[in-house]
């Protein structure tokens, strides 16, 4: 029968028919909520849009304000940084620049930077909160003025703190390397127009700004913005949106490059502090003499050396920090200009330090220890296929020049056609607009070549057979004293450390906030149909809603704001109003229910009450199903079917039960009829076992007081196993269950031995006759001699004969008599390997052949062995607990008619037992129902004892149950009185109830088993009708009293 298709968990009537109406309304529900959540959705996304638009226009207005008043201001300074007929004195330039400070609140700082180095700056201390804390201000005070005057060997800074009303509160003299000169604002600033810098590190501050800046004749007017301040108008509270919930916002350039951001840059990975060195007097002595170091720092050199919106950052600049934390050298880094630039710097003076430059000779200076190393890589076009070795270029390279990158290159490829670059974002360019192939730099370097694209623009390749580059730092050769300390520092620098630096920095997972770090953000910046309105992208299988929009401004330098708002937010509001629909409909539903349960009552009732009759078919209790009363249909029709299926069903198993109970009789009567001694065996135990058990069942007292069968299918159980316990002897050979005496093989072997007997006596009247004739010895005594041979033979073979039916145990006595007679010779004169089948001439082991030859009257010859053919394995799961003999025969004569007692040798003694577990095999590989489960077991343990020496699985006492019990005594009963057994004669009752009580003794059968046999009559009651009268003798039961047992 097949199995239904539908798997899975089932349901019930009343379950289906409520939740079929549930379902329903749920449905309903469902789709009323799903369209409020898509309307609430669109509205939440227009609400959002709304603020992000109004916040949008609010900070372009505060830039474009900033913008405004810086470059407005700077323009009316002009006339005093232009000025040659008037010197204002320093209260008059205080009073100007305190009131445009005043009237301008988001200028941080305005100063005025002078041709001859002086310089003078007024900073607004209530600009921003970080201003206040970086400088160190008290609560009371309002402005900070710095001046810085003097030569360039003695510079001298003096920062004053003042009130409100410029009461003097503090006032700090100390030395400076701050020359207005070299600053980039001063450096780019025109007379003609407004000069905006990009982001870089305020001198004085450490902060990050932008410098608005205008010449005139005696120098450079300047206004400050830190852009803090810009950070602190576009968080997500400022832009009306909760904060904390991942909404970023960006402003930055048409590059990609950062400007402003709301993002806490402090990078998850955290470089372990270190000591101070310990450092001699002379070392601590050069140290206090400097006050800071100017050290260079690129623009765009990521990840090494660059700058973030003005701030240094990138591997190089960490290491330095470790340097000064170990050495407490303090240094002041230089932006805002190129490589190129910073280079020159250094060459003239400016720059005490230039770093990150890799190991040359062109280099003025004194080079410190190694830094760090880089793995040099090509970048080229997609399109371009790159070499895997510098030494097969054959077209010109880029490198970003200054470094001396391009000189380490030429010492090592002098036949490199090298392209000095400006800078990467040059690099980037020349290669996608094909005017440059390949850029060589370190490969972390080239990497981000592709920050800002959703698919790689340029192919960048490591260069595998190139070495690594050696990056340090340089300064000028009156420094040695410096540089050593530095290489201690450096040395100094800890593995963990160096771990920290990789995984910080190299590790290409993490944002350094260079530029945007969504590609499709930047992407969106560059399309103008997405500003100005929400786009949806997918971060990190995410969805997050992005708003563009462009910044006011010159068409030259264009700048976006951008703000990336998870999903959550956008419907932030959406979910409570959605949660408050779905806990009423939920509610409303609940409420039904009971109603709904109620539908479904004229269905379950009656399918309920069908379940039960189902289940006294299931218990096979046929006669007890009855029709179900119902108004239904259906239901009635399905009664009715479920009423005729148990008739049925009752038939059915009726007729299967005689099936099963037939076939067993056939395969039971197939085993007795194989051989003819022992035909009926298998009818009698079963009658015999079921006395037994009768008479169990109907004891009242003692053991047995408890015990019945729980029902006719135990017993029928039982029977059953009765019937098939010997089911396993199909499989063992008729010359083994049939042997009777102990030479007999496939025939009685003996007949063999009295022809060799025979021989023998002919060769005593031959020798007779033959000493007559030759007048050796008289008549008489011939005839003597002759008398005294043929007397030895015949009482030799009929001891050999009687030892042959095995009825009498053979000592040691009478198996050296055999081995004695086995000795005497006789004479073969026709060779022994012809007429052989095939298979013994196989097996038969190979030897010279000599006739006549002299053979021994019994022997064990090699032949004899017949060797198993194939291994004897026992599968553990049936629990065996057998000894396998080597061989699977032996038919020697001296070791067959040495057998103590019986007919069997170990050999057939095993094969006869075999049968227990080929019974075993067969009734366990058997689908017995559950009714008849013990029906192996009860058929497969009537060879086990109490004390655990029967076989197959040497079971004791407390494994075997009374129905095995039970048929143990059958079994034996039976054996010991059967009257068709070739290898003994059929015993008398009272001598099989002696030998019974002798096992009970032995703890080999159950005493109070036995006594229950013997008194219940049991024994007497089988014998009358299956036994020979001759056979029912007398059998005294009072010496098998419980008194007398005990």
């Amino acid at each position: 029968m097949k199995s239904s298709s539908v798997s899975g968990k089932k349901y019930s009537i009343q379950f289906t028919v409520g939740g079929m109406f549930l379902f329903a309304t749920a449905v309903t529900a469902l789709f009323a909520i799903s369209l409020q959540y898509y309307f609430g959705k669109q509205m939440s996304q227009e609400h959002v849009l709304s603020k992000l638009t109004m916040a949008s226009s609010d900070v372009s207005e505060y830039l474009q304000q900033v913008e405004v008043s810086a470059t407005s201001n700077v323009r009316l300074l002009r006339g005093f940084a232009a000025s040659i007929d008037h010197d204002f004195t320093e209260k008059e330039t205080r009073d100007i620049f305190t009131n445009i400070l005043y009237d301008n609140p988001l200028f941080y700082s305005l100063y005025f930077g002078r041709k001859d180095e002086n310089f003078f700056q007024v900073i607004n201390l209530d600009s921003s909160p970080i201003v206040r804390q970086r400088i160190n201000a008290d609560k009371h005070d309002r402005w900070v003025i710095i001046h810085i005057t003097g030569p360039e060997s003695n510079r001298v800074r003096t920062t004053e703190y003042f009130t409100e009303d410029f009461t003097l509160t503090n006032s700090i003299t100390e030395e400076s390397n701050y020359f207005p000169t070299r600053r980039p604002w001063f450096i780019g600033a025109e007379e003609e127009e407004v000069y905006k810098t990009d982001p870089y590190l305020f001198k004085h501050l450490k902060i990050t700004g932008q410098t608005y800046a205008i010449a005139g004749e005696k120098g450079v007017i300047g206004i400050d913005v830190v852009l803090s301040a810009v950070n602190e108008k576009i968080t997500a509270t400022q832009l009306g949106l909760i904060e904390g919930n991942g909404v970023e916002s960006f402003i930055f350039n048409e590059k990609g490059e950062v400007i402003a951001s709301n993002i806490n840059l402090n990078n998850d990975v955290e470089i372990p502090a270190s000591e101070p060195l310990s450092l001699t007097e002379e070392h601590q002595g050069v140290i206090d003499q400097i006050s800071s170091l100017l050290v260079s720092n690129q623009n765009d050199w990521g990840p090494y050396d660059y700058a973030q919106a003005g701030m240094p950052k990138g591997y190089a600049i960490d290491v330095l920090s470790l340097i000064s934390q170990q050495t407490g050298l303090k240094f002041e880094f230089i932006n805002g200009f190129d490589s190129v630039e910073l280079a020159e710097k250094y060459r003239v003076g400016d720059l005490d330090i230039i770093h990150s430059v890799p190991k040359n000779n062109r280099t003025e200076g004194t080079e410190s220890s190694q830094m760090f190393e880089g793995q040099l890589a090509l970048a080229s076009a997609i399109s371009k296929t790159i070499p895997t070795s510098l030494q097969q270029l054959r077209e010109p390279v880029g490198v970003v020049g200054g470094y001396q990158l391009e000189a380490w290159l030429g010492e090592r490829y002098p036949s490199l056609d090298i392209v000095a670059l400006p800078s990467l974002d040059s690099a980037k360019s020349q290669i996608l607009d094909g005017k440059v192939n390949y850029v060589v730099d370190t490969y972390h370097t080239l990497s981000e070549l592709n920050e800002l694209v959703v698919e790689p623009a340029v192919n960048v390749t490591k260069m595998m057979d190139a070495e690594p580059i050696s990056f340090h730092l340089y300064m000028k050769e009156e420094n040695q004293a410096i540089v050593s300390i530095i290489n201690q520092a450096i040395a100094a620098i800890s593995t963990e450390q160096r771990e920290a630096l990789n995984e910080k920095w190299l590790n290409t997972n993490q944002w350094r906030g260079s530029f945007v770090p969504y590609p499709e953000l930047f992407k969106a910046s560059q399309t103008s149909e997405l500003h100005d309105s929400i786009s949806t992208i997918q971060v990190d299988g995410k969805d997050k809603f992005v708003f563009v929009t462009q910044m006011g401004g010159s068409q030259v330098n264009q700048e976006y704001f951008a703000v990336v708002v998870p999903e959550s937010v956008v419907i932030a509001k959406v979910i409570p109003r959605l949660m408050t629909s779905t806990f009423a409909t939920v509610l409303v539903m609940l409420c039904l229910m009971p109603l709904a349960w109620r539908f479904s009552a004229p269905i379950v009732k009656p399918i309920r009450a069908l379940r039960v009759e189902t289940k006294k078919i299931k218990a096979r209790q046929y006669d007890q199903v009855k029709m179900v009363n119902t108004r239904i249909k259906e239901v009635h029709e399905l009664s009715e079917s479920i009423s005729r299926m148990g008739s049925e069903l009752q038939r059915h198993e009726k007729q299967q039960e005689e099936f099963m109970e037939s076939l067993i009789r056939l395969i039971a009567q197939a085993i007795d009829d194989k051989s003819p001694y022992t035909a009926g065996h298998c009818n009698r135990v079963p009658e015999l076992g079921l006395l037994l058990a009768k008479a169990a069942e109907e004891s009242t007292t003692g053991k047995f007081k408890d015990f019945a069968f729980a029902n006719d299918d135990e017993r029928r159980e039982f029977r059953i196993a009765a019937w098939l316990h010997d089911c396993g002897k199909i499989t063992t050979p008729e010359h083994i269950v049939d042997k009777g005496t102990k030479l007999e093989a496939n025939y009685n072997r003996i007949h063999e031995i009295r022809m060799r007997f025979e021989v023998l006596w002919r060769d005593a009247e031959i020798e007779c006759l033959t000493s007559q004739l030759n007048q050796s010895v008289d008549k008489e005594a011939a005839l003597e001699a002759l008398e005294v041979a043929k007397a030895e033979l015949t009482e030799e073979f009929e001891f050999i004969a009687n030892s042959n039916v095995g009825g009498e145990f053979m000592g040691e006595e009478q198996v050296k008599r055999i081995k004695q007679i086995a000795a005497k010779t006789w004479q073969r004169n026709f060779d022994d390997s012809l007429g052989l089948s095939p298979l013994e001439d196989l097996v038969r082991q190979k030897q010279e052949k000599h006739v006549p030859a002299i053979e021994p009257l019994l022997s064990d010859k090699p032949e004899h062995i017949i060797k198993r053919e194939r291994p004897m394995d026992l599968d553990p799961k049936y629990g065996f607990n057998v000894d396998v003999p080597e061989h699977q025969y032996n038919l020697g004569e001296v070791y067959n008619l040495s057998i103590s007692r019986g007919t069997l040798t170990a050999e057939d003694r095993f094969k006869i037992n075999e049968h227990m577990i080929s019974g075993v095999k067969m009734l366990e590989a058997l689908p017995f129902p559950p009714e008849l489960s013990r029906v192996p077991r009860y058929a497969s343990t009537h060879h086990e004892t109490l004390k655990g020496t029967g076989y197959p699985r040497k079971l004791s006492a407390e494994d075997l149950s009374l129905p095995e019990r039970i048929l143990v005594i059958a079994d034996i009963f039976e054996a010991l009185t059967a009257a068709d057994r070739p290898y003994k004669k059929a015993k008398p009752v009272s001598v099989a109830i002696d030998i019974l009580y002798k096992m009970a003794l032995d703890n080999h059968i159950d005493m109070d088993l036995f006594v229950l046999f013997v008194e219940s009559g049991a024994y007497l009651e089988y014998a009358e009708k299956f036994l020979a009268k001759s056979q029912i003798d007398n059998v005294d039961i009072s010496k098998f009293q419980p008194s007398s047992v005990a």
